[in-house]
């Protein structure tokens, strides 16, 4: 604990646990057992405060966004004292580069921070489906978020590339091309560009630190590939009956390599994307019935970039024609030009609060990753579990992933904080529904974690001296994944 013993460096920003209670975002009278907070402002900093807590065995908690709800930073943490490492203060676009498509950014950046930048050099950020604007860049894809670009989608570690990290020894460390220099601005003077993720030697380190929770390292900066602002893109609203019609046509934008941005939503999910409070949802949800809307939205971007944009456009067009012409699909996108007008404005400017808590104020989700060919099965089996609710909506949100062999599903559960400990139950027997047919939890939070290696029991050893390597000390976010 935090006492007059071993103060924190002089150098670092330390505040009490009220203050700490109000960043996370949790009552004072929460159980959290959380001693302050500690807000480093660069690299050297970071690694000397991590030392500290190993001196003196102190547990850390990194935390990158400014604000907002903490619930998957603070998920599975043992019942144990803790300092938060807040990284929100560093929050510099380190650099720029829109001949590469690259960019080097600090944890504490956030969407509409990158955005402002990148849009000077004719980038734009790569985004998950709609966080909230106070949402850290870095955290996102450290906790490998499926991002809306299937088609630029080509590894698990997209569109992340190296990283600049302090392991929980306390020692710094670098991974892929950011170990080739020893000073960052010495190598972007000499042209060198952090491109390549693997590395040093033939390890892929970048690889090892994605998903880990906090638990292994503290990454000080990291560089991200972006996404080059098309020379004309169009978007498009398609709706259907059934799913496994849009998920057809997904097949094909994948295969074909058609249109930029693509995902598929339920009414519900449609609805709760769209409505600015729970009014609004209410609306729309019962304006959706009204006007018997069908049961899954596809949404298409089709964008071409400088080289014959015009000729690019007219052969992606003319090959999605073709296709939704000849299935029992509804352009919405014609019908209602405001939803789709509205969807797209979301799509590239984040809303101050996350879109899952505008319809009832808190939200219950399980999501997991499976094969194309099973997310369907896996919808049918997750609808009949949940169909006897009563007083909570139901959303699903399903992400084409890595060139669309694979799929995101995201399962949501609307509905207000007093229902909260009563779907906790709902919430475990649908991980179990999913995961006993074929849903994989690469992101497995909480109690979610518990069913995950219980199902790979060998794997847990193995993980737990990878962990003894980066953290050997254990003072990053005990208790998170299976150590």
């Amino acid at each position: 604990m935090i006492n007059d013993a071993f103060p924190l460096p002089k150098f670092v920003t330390f505040e009490n646990a009220t203050i700490a209670k109000e960043f996370l975002g949790v009552s004072t009278e929460n159980s959290l057992k959380v001693q302050g907070i500690a807000r480093p402002e660069d690299e050297q900093q970071v690694q000397q405060l991590v030392q500290w807590a190993n001196e003196h065995e102190v547990t850390l908690v990194p935390l990158s966004s400014p604000s907002g709800n903490r619930r998957h930073g603070l998920a599975g943490l043992k019942d144990a004292p803790f300092v938060v490492l807040d990284m929100s203060k560093m929050s510099r676009v380190i650099h720029a580069d829109g001949e590469d498509a690259i960019a080097i950014i600090e944890p504490g950046v956030t969407f509409p921070e990158f955005d402002a930048q990148l849009q000077k050099h004719n980038l734009r950020s790569i985004k998950p489906f709609l966080p909230r604007a106070s949402k850290s860049v870095l955290a996102c894809y450290l906790e490998r978020e499926p991002t809306t670009l299937p088609n630029e989608h080509w590894d698990s570690t997209d569109p992340l590339a190296s990283l600049s990290l302090t392991m929980g020894s306390g020692e710094s460390f670098r991974t892929g091309g950011a170990a080739l220099y020893e000073d960052l601005d010495e190598a972007l003077k000499n042209g060198a560009r952090q491109m390549m993720a693997s590395g040093p030697i033939g390890t892929d380190y970048t690889r090892v630190m994605l998903g880990s929770q906090g638990t292994l390292g503290v990454t000080s900066w990291a560089s991200i590939y972006c996404q080059r602002i098309p020379s004309i893109e169009q978007g498009f609203l398609y709706g259907a009956e059934d799913v496994t019609t849009l998920i057809s046509i997904v097949r094909h934008l994948a295969l074909h390599q058609l249109g930029a941005q693509y995902f598929m939503l339920s009414r519900v999910q449609l609805a709760a994307a769209l409505a600015k409070d729970s009014t609004h949802f209410a609306e729309l949800h019962q304006l959706f019935g009204k006007d018997a809307m069908p049961a899954w939205y596809l949404y298409v971007n089709i964008a071409s970039r400088d080289v014959l944009p015009e000729e690019s456009m007219q052969w992606q067009l003319a090959d999605l024609s073709s296709l939704v012409d000849t299935l029992p699909v509804t352009t919405i996108s014609q019908q209602y030009p405001s939803y789709l007008a509205e969807l797209e404005a979301r799509l590239s400017t984040p809303s101050k609060e996350f879109y899952k808590d505008v319809p009832c104020g808190t939200h219950t989700e399980v999501f997991c990753i499976t094969q194309m060919s099973k997310v369907a099965n896996l919808v049918n089996l997750a609808q009949n579990l949940l169909a006897d609710l009563s007083d909570v909506q139901v959303g699903f949100y399903l992400q084409p992933m890595i060139q669309g062999t694979n799929c995101h599903l995201d399962i949501s559960l609307f509905h207000t904080d007093e229902q909260t400990t009563q779907l906790a139950d709902i919430e475990m027997q649908l991980v179990k529904v999913l995961a006993d047919n074929g849903g994989f939890f690469s992101r497995p939070y909480g109690k979610w974690s518990e069913d995950a290696f219980a199902r790979n029991e060998t794997i847990v050893p193995h993980l737990r001296r990878v962990k003894d390597i980066f953290d050997p000390a254990g003072i990053l976010s005990p208790g998170k994944l299976c150590y």
